[in-house]
């Protein structure tokens, strides 16, 4: 398959269907503070991006120093099926220098980008909003014909007259733009707003070329938003690793490509990731920029695919489909765990002497269930069966070898059927 812009172009259902993804891990990922990779492990990276099915790897910004260009010109001769992109201020002679350190790319884009609120022409830029079209413009006219693909973005477009963002927009694409992107630069916008913002500038520049989408999460919404400009009909969206990135990072690429392909049906889109990539993709991540995920972060957290309540293990056991919506093995992760605690119950318990082949009475089951609520608020959840019967025996309880074939038992929470897709 063509995954180059230009062949999305000429097929007309792929660009109706096909959400192109771009990922920022490497740029406005590592901009997050304290994080710093050399450009060995920025390679090592965007190879795992691209084998992960990443249209677009936004490689760095190439002016603000010579670790970066280093990084980029590693990243442009090494990766050939994915585009690899360079961030880049609306100045010819960063134009030029972006020229170069992609010259040995396969397939090079140019990443344009301006503000275009009040707030930011005026107190960052200084500039009329006149003076800021004339340097976007101009800037795009410069860099066409130099690279496969030219991208413009507007940085604060959330925030942005809507009059004047379309207007930017339509001059961009008459100028030689290829891609225009929207950047919910401080995350304020909501779902309805960027749905409405994704339409206008659609409208604007008469679906001649895809509208992307860029959110940050400052606000938690960034998922959600992101999911609403494709809505919308946004055909490009914006993502990072864990969603890392500055404050509260950006729009989760595990996330998005998890929520677009559970609702796949409905959506109607899809993208070119392969989501059994993503697990290894995260742990790499989170090792090479050696950050720490929240304990309860979607997909990725500690607790993501941990259950304790009884009520819930005992769905699970029926049909792992009851409290889970994606299998973690599906998404290359080690498969969920079971942990016995307070909120545990009688099913949970039985069914970690189950796995050693042990059982109890109905009677004996409630006592070592009691224990081990009561034991939890002291010492914690037990993880294991070595820990339970350790407590059983503290309190006087010894399971007894199941009598019969234990073929089937396990620990591995098993789908006995159905498709975890939405319908």
């Amino acid at each position: 398959m063509d995954r180059t812009l230009n062949g999305a172009r000429r097929e007309g259902t792929e660009f109706q269907n096909r959400v192109r993804v771009f990922d920022t891990t490497l740029r406005d990922g590592e901009q997050t503070p304290g994080i710093q990779l050399l450009p060995e492990k920025k390679l090592k990276i965007a190879l795992a991006l691209e084998d992960a099915g990443c249209d677009i790897i936004e490689a760095g910004f190439p002016v603000s120093g010579d670790n970066e260009k280093e990084a980029v010109r590693l990243i442009a001769r090494e990766v050939s099926n994915a585009e690899v992109a360079v961030l880049c201020r609306p100045i010819p002679s960063e134009i030029d220098l972006c020229e170069d350190v992609l010259s040995k790319c396969s397939h090079p884009r140019l990443h344009l980008w301006i503000a275009t609120s009040p707030i930011h022409m005026k107190h960052k830029l200084n500039m009329t909003p006149l003076k800021v079209m004339e340097k976007a413009i101009g800037a795009i006219h410069y860099a066409a014909g130099k690279f496969e693909t030219v991208q413009f973005s507007s940085e604060d477009a959330t925030r942005s007259n809507i009059d004047f963002l379309n207007g930017m927009m339509r001059e961009a694409v008459r100028s030689g733009a290829h891609v225009v992107n929207l950047a919910d630069t401080v995350g304020c916008a909501l779902p309805e707003h960027v749905a409405l913002m994704v339409r206008e500038v659609r409208g604007a520049v008469k679906d001649r070329v895809p509208v992307g989408i860029h959110c940050h999460n400052d606000l938690g919404l960034a998922t959600s938003n992101t999911i609403s400009a494709i809505r919308a009909g946004a055909r490009q969206m914006d993502v990072t690793v864990t969603g890392v990135g500055e404050r509260a990072g950006n729009a989760s690429l595990e996330q998005i490509a998890v929520a677009l392909d559970f609702h796949s049906k409905h959506l109607k889109v899809r993208t070119g990731m392969d989501l059994s990539k993503l697990g290894g993709l995260c742990d790499l991540v989170i090792s090479e920029m050696k950050i720490r995920t929240a304990t309860c972060q979607p997909l990725i957290g500690m607790n993501s695919f941990r259950h304790e309540s009884g009520i819930h293990i005992h769905g699970m056991l029926n049909n792992p489909m009851t409290y889970e919506v994606v299998d973690p093995k599906d998404l290359g992760m080690e498969k969920g765990q079971y942990v016995l605690g307070k909120h545990s119950g009688k099913a949970a318990v039985g069914h970690f002497l189950a796995r050693k082949g042990l059982e109890l009475s109905e009677e004996e089951l409630t006592r070592l269930t009691d224990f081990v609520k009561e034991n939890s608020l002291v010492n914690g959840s037990i993880s294991n069966e070595d820990e339970l019967l350790r407590l059983a025996q503290e309190k006087g309880i010894f399971p007894k070898q199941k009598v019969g074939d234990l073929k089937g038992v396990g620990g591995e929470m098993k789908d006995e059927g159905g498709e975890r897709n939405a319908a």
